[in-house]
């Protein structure tokens, strides 16, 4: 199969590795030194399922020189979401369908108007990796999964063809019963890790353990997922719970890349998060305190700060 990565980071270089590993063809797109690196020298992950090493790979800051894919992973910033798109659109085929694996839940309708809803498939990735170093990806924990599906939950060719390549290639990519409420999980748990992260400077554990932080975690939880009920998402009763127990099992030193942006003094992607659940809370009357008080902590870090 023939794939696009659009955004050649921690998740889009993880997952775009482990493919050209397993003999697809893979075209990685990314920029600055990172680009210049995996021309040059290739692309490393590091990882505790075992270090994959690209000593060549297909990589370009024009997506337009991978003409035609079978699937875009689309995994770039969701604040350079709408830019992205307009680079790869003449890129796609009328049959190219694409994966977007972005933080948040309104990148969904901004890639349906801008590429066409029939391309957009529904994606998540749970993982945490990052660029370590030009070239090199870190891949943190053992967790590394793709939920992909159709945006109506409907079977397809194109979906089970994509999941079955994943698998191959060592990628979990286990088919979720509804690809709507795995969009708003993940923005429910990611949500809150990077909230508490952010705010308290912190990792994980320290977080969950002490008593007013972890308090005000279930509290953005219990916003976000309010905010889904009210836009019609199936969730479960107990899904605040459910939320705060996947956070229970995660490694003490896990951080949101939020937090790792806002420590290298770069752009966050939190209008992405507490700031679109916010926005939406508010277009449907639902009040979220909680999430109001971390965007506008974060606010004035949101362009970044280097060489402030």
């Amino acid at each position: 199969m023939k794939f696009i990565v659009m955004g050649a980071g921690g998740v889009g270089g993880y997952f775009g590795a482990r493919l050209a590993a397993s003999g697809h063809e893979v075209g990685f797109v990314a920029r600055g030194r990172h680009l210049r690196a995996m021309q040059k020298h290739g692309l490393k992950v590091r990882s505790v399922l075992g270090d994959i090493v690209l000593k060549r790979v297909h990589a370009s800051s024009d997506p337009t020189v991978f003409a035609s894919p079978d699937y875009v992973l689309f995994a770039v910033k969701s604040y350079d979401c709408e830019q992205a798109a307009a680079l790869v659109r003449p890129a796609l085929s009328d049959d190219t369908g694409v994966v977007p694996l972005l933080n948040g839940i309104e990148h969904i309708d901004v890639l349906r108007r801008l590429l066409g809803p029939r391309r957009i498939l529904g994606g998540v990735a749970q993982i945490s990796a990052l660029i370590e170093a030009p070239g090199v990806i870190r891949h943190f924990d053992r967790m590394q999964m793709l939920r992909i599906g159709e945006m109506d939950n409907s079977p397809s060719k194109r979906v089970q063809a994509l999941r079955n390549a994943c698998t191959a290639a060592g990628i979990d990519c286990p088919p979720p019963d509804d690809i709507e409420y795995e969009l708003w999980q993940k923005a429910a748990m990611i949500c809150t890790l990077a909230g508490a992260n952010c705010l308290t400077r912190l990792s994980l554990g320290p977080c969950r353990a002490n008593p007013a932080t972890r308090a005000m975690m279930a509290r953005l939880t219990a916003e976000t997922v309010a905010v889904a009920r009210a836009l019609g998402v199936s969730m479960p009763d107990d899904q605040e719970a459910r939320t705060l127990q996947l956070l229970d099992r995660l490694p003490a030193t896990m951080k949101a890349s939020l937090l790792v942006a806002l420590e290298r003094r770069e752009r966050l992607e939190i209008s992405a998060l507490s700031g679109a659940i916010e926005r939406l809370g508010r277009q449907i009357g639902i009040d979220t305190p909680t999430h109001r008080t971390v965007y506008a902590a974060l606010a004035p870090h949101e362009h970044g700060l280097r060489g402030a």
